[in-house]
Formats: C-alpha cells, structure tokens, sequence
C-alpha cells in the first residue's frame, strides 16, 4: 500500500515529465525552423524563450518535491537550497514574461496594415531579442532580494529528507519576504492585465475579420481557418491556460503570509498548479501547424 507523499510524488511526476518531454519538443521543433529557414522568425525566437523557460520550472520545481514527497535525502547545502529556490521564481517570471511577449506580439501581428500599426510591426520585430534580454535582467535582479534576504532553513532537511526549497521554505515571519511576495504580485498583474489586453484586442481582430469575410464564406463551399487566425486562437487559450492555473498560486501564498500559518494542501495546491501551465502549453503551441517542420508534418 503506497504512503499519501509516495502518491503525491507519483501525481507530481506525470506533469513534470510529460511537460519537459513537451517542451523538449518544441523546442527542437522551432529551434530546427529558427535555423533552417532563410528568414528569422521573431515567433520562433519567443516560442523557443518560453519552451526554455517552462522546462526549467518544470525541472526546478518539480523534481525538489518529487524528491522530497518520496524521502531522497538532501544533499544541498543552505547555498545550494537558496540556489534551487532563486531559479524557482527566476524561470515562473520568464515563463511569464514570454507568455506576455507572445500574446502582444501576436496582437500586433494581426492589427490592421494602416500606418501606425505598420510602424508598430516593424519596430515589434526589431526588439524581440532586446525585451527578451530586459526580462533577464529585471528578473535576475528582482529575485535576487530573495536570494540576499534569504537566511535558509535552520535545518537543510524535512525530518531528514527532502530539500526546503520553494513553498517549503516560505518564513511567515519574514517581513522581508512578505514585502517581496507583494512586489512578486503587482509584477504579475501589471504581466497579466497587459496580457488580458492584448487577448480583448485579439479577439476583437477575430470578430472583425469574421465577419468582414462572413459573406464570401456564405457563397464558398470552403470555410478554411488561416494559419494567423489558428496561431491568434492557440495563443488566447494559451493565455487563458496561464491565467486559470497561475491566478489561485499567489492569493494562497499571502493568504499564507499574512495568517502566518503553513496549510499543508494550499502548498500542495499551489504547487502542482504552478505545473500545470508548463506542461500542457508546449502541447497547444505544437498544435499550430505552421510550428512545425514541413518533414513532420509529412511524417
């Protein structure tokens, strides 16, 4: 009979695995396209940050609890253990941010030709590379107060085994780190509400080209989606996945910080939904068919 944290560890160890392979995927998927097609792809490049970024939350965050439900002793120092936790939220803000990044540039790809937007287009393209690199900075110094302010644990190990790292190693009486889960959180709604603003333009694109060509549907026996229009649709349910599966995380950490008190499922909770996202988003991305290379497709 199997011990509730050997099931836990079993539950955790499907969506770490399947999402890295997923990601993995992807990534060799656009990276293959980024360096076989004459023409640089700024998609490519976001797509491949995010594949990147997602697989390391999903190494970073699921294997330390894997490791810890099914009692691997820890062989990490308190460095090593804030190390673990610093890329914890270093990879959750870049996935973020490349979420953010691709959902604004879809929206602008799909903006009307008119003057302004063009200009927009052209100076979008431009700047993928560089706002890719500002996220970098601005995230390894942002969550590097976690890394200073951090003590460690006073024992590198739960009941001997199992690293303290992420939700485990929360300190309720920590006013510094309540300050930074604050901060952490006006950082993803000012990324989330931008976010949402660049699905409301999308869908609003959607509806207007819909119904402009509503009537050569009606007179055409083919009613073929086009691959931007199947592109901005994977994108909004991306955008619409990270939002359901990230938005109940931070409401249970400061629920958390602010009661002073650990609730075993609400880390448990906050946990694997914070897997969620990279895993099943590789999987809505490879199902754009203009992602993948011509020879899988005919394969």
């Amino acid at each position: 009979m199997l011990a509730l944290d050997e099931i836990l560890g079993i539950v955790y160890l499907h969506p770490t695995g399947i999402g890295f392979l997923g990601n993995l995927t992807l990534l060799i998927l656009n990276s293959f396209n980024f360096l076989t097609t004459h023409t640089v792809r700024p998609k490519n490049i976001i797509i491949i940050h995010l594949a990147f970024s997602n697989a390391m939350v999903l190494l970073f965050r699921g294997i330390p609890t894997i490791t810890r439900l099914w009692k691997v002793r820890c062989v990490l120092d308190r460095t090593g253990i804030k190390i673990i936790t610093y890329m914890q939220i270093l990879t959750r803000g870049l996935s973020l941010n490349s979420t953010c990044l691709l959902s604004v540039f879809q929206a602008i790809t799909i903006s009307p030709n008119t003057s302004t937007w063009v200009q927009l287009k052209i100076k979008a393209k431009k700047y993928i590379i560089p706002y890719i690199v500002l996220f970098w900075i601005f995230n390894l110094l942002l969550d590097m107060l976690v890394f200073l302010q951090q003590d460690g644990p006073k024992n590198s190990t739960v009941n001997k085994y199992g690293c303290n790292t992420g939700y485990r190693d929360l300190d309720m009486y920590n006013n510094n780190r309540i300050k930074f889960q604050i901060i952490t959180c006006v950082h993803d709604t000012f990324f989330a509400c931008l976010m949402t603003s660049s699905s409301i333009h999308m869908v609003l694109m959607l509806y207007r080209h819909k119904r402009s060509v509503n009537h050569i549907h009606s007179k055409s026996t083919s009613t073929k989606v086009s691959p931007e229009t199947r592109a901005t649709q994977a994108i909004l349910l991306l955008v619409a996945t990270f939002v359901l599966f990230n938005i109940f995380s931070p409401i249970f950490i400061l629920f958390m910080s602010y009661f002073k008190f650990r609730n075993t499922w609400m880390i448990h909770t906050s946990a694997l939904l914070s897997l969620c996202y990279p895993t099943v988003s590789p999987f809505i991305l490879i199902s754009i068919n203009n992602q993948i290379p011509s020879f899988c497709a005919q394969g």
